[in-house]
């Protein structure tokens, strides 16, 4: 092994010097990453002229189709592509580090070796196309899992959080189990926050759902199973941060609605004045709101859906209960609001959790020997 840090090429969806999103969501594992390696950040995003004809080529009268028409369609999927081998051939990197399949790194270059770290798959969005994230018609379906499935092919090795994709990768996809490392990830904070004591009331407990996409995090079944709550619990309250809009039928009675932020100390502020963390989404790639939460000393509220059992240990780190179901959802609210001595100790063993499993740190340490032996 050489004593020389490794030069690696990050490329990405997203400007982590621009973009408050890409800065939250890429910039603590870059930034872990950045501690043992020489570390170029590249945002494939499409630009300028190439952007707009993106835009116009997959355009849809439905705002949210379009969106998802706008990140998922084979011509965009090349041209990052392209973009991406334009910088290796800049940079000379000794590999490339590539986050997500949404485009692929060694499409257009081979010289330089290509790993690839991603949450989810186009398999299992397309599994739960209700919920919004897979905009495929059939035909273009078809198409993307055929690029997709190159670029895993292409990628000397696959590093993903959950055993659901390395599940997923294996079946769906052909890849060699032996391809594939589970190396989870990490909350989203510069460091772990300091835990503040919490006052024990079961009167007026707080939970707290941060979900930008409503339908998709399951903020109607929440709402729901939270009428029930409150029929129980009079002086219980919901903190409910989304940007979409909420259906007029559903009760808000007891909700605060939230408007969505990326700014780390606003966020901290409202995991800290929370008591409970509530997450029943459709669909999930990953989890970072829950690790953000555990990392603050919550306990957590999930569904049996994609990886959150992977991250919510049931019965000892939070509750994990069927999904669309608001009764059960509303059950195991009342449990944990009613009862502040379990919630201080589902809390404390989700930090401990974080600490122990879900840093950057760790993420990084894992890779490192697949790393090392790539650029051998």
């Amino acid at each position: 092994m050489t004593n020389v840090a490794p030069r690696i090429l990050l490329a990405l969806m997203g400007d982590l010097t621009l973009e408050m999103t890409a800065r939250v969501k890429y910039g603590y594992f870059a930034q872990a990453l950045s501690a043992y390696a020489q570390v170029t950040p590249f945002d494939a995003s499409l630009r300028g002229l190439a952007r707009w004809f993106n835009a116009a080529l997959v355009f849809h009268p439905n705002r949210h189709v379009w969106r998802e028409r706008f990140w998922k369609n084979i011509y965009t999927f090349e041209a990052r592509s392209r973009r991406v081998a334009q910088k290796v051939a800049q940079e000379k990197p000794d590999m490339v580090l590539q986050l997500g399949a949404v485009f692929d790194s060694a499409l257009y270059q081979s010289a330089v070796p290509t790993l690839i770290y991603t949450d989810y798959t186009a398999r299992l969005s397309a599994c739960r196309a209700e919920a919004g994230r897979s905009p495929f018609s059939p035909v273009h379906r078809e198409k993307w899992l055929q690029m997709e499935t190159r670029a895993y092919q292409h990628a000397r090795h696959i590093f993903v959080r959950s055993q659901l994709v390395r599940d997923s990768l294996v079946a769906g996809y052909a890849v060699s189990p032996e391809k594939i490392s589970i190396v989870g990830g990490g909350a989203n904070f510069s460091a772990l926050p300091d835990l503040s004591a919490r006052p024990r009331s079961s009167e007026e407990p707080i939970a707290l759902f941060i979900g930008k996409e409503f339908i998709r995090k399951g903020g109607d079944v929440l709402l729901l199973a939270f009428a029930e709550v409150r029929r129980q619990i009079p002086g219980a309250r919901l903190a409910l941060v989304t940007g979409d809009h909420i259906p007029a039928e559903l009760p808000v009675d007891g909700v605060d609605v939230l408007s969505p932020t990326w700014e780390r100390g606003p966020i901290l502020n409202l995991y800290c004045s929370s008591d409970v963390f509530v997450l029943p989404s459709r669909l999930e790639t990953w989890g970072d709101v829950l690790l953000e939460a555990m990392a603050c000393g919550l306990p957590c509220v999930g569904v049996q859906n994609d990886a959150m059992s992977e991250i919510i240990t049931g019965a000892e780190t939070g509750l994990v209960v069927p999904p669309e179901n608001p009764q059960a959802l509303a059950a195991a609210l009342i449990r944990l609001f009613r009862d502040p001595d379990l919630r201080a100790r589902m809390g404390q063993a989700g930090r401990r959790r974080v600490e122990t499993f879900f840093t950057w740190e760790r993420v990084v340490a894992a890779m490192r020997p697949v790393i090392e032996q790539t650029i051998l």
